[in-house]
């Protein structure tokens, strides 16, 4: 992963901590939302990445969106090991 990615992440986790953590509490607040068990954490990173990549669909030229699809990307992997 590029350095700027990571620099990003890490930036990102002291604002906000743990990615994981994080998004085990999104998957459990959008399960409730629409009536459905929690998603799972790999999946709200892949559902983070498919809103990013409609953005860039409108705006390729846009590069923070390029890169936070990196980054959810990064997020996936990490959690997924």
């Amino acid at each position: 992963m590029p350095k700027e990615i990571n620099d990003i992440l890490a930036k990102r986790q002291e604002e906000y901590g743990n990615a994981k953590d994080n998004f085990e509490v999104i998957g459990k607040i959008w399960g409730a939302l629409l009536g459905i068990p929690a998603i799972p954490p790999h999946q709200v990173a892949l559902l983070m990445d498919s809103l990013k990549t409609v953005r860039v669909f409108n705006n390729p030229q846009h590069l923070d969106s390029w890169l936070d699809k990196l980054g959810y990307t990064q997020h996936g992997i990490e959690i997924t090991k």
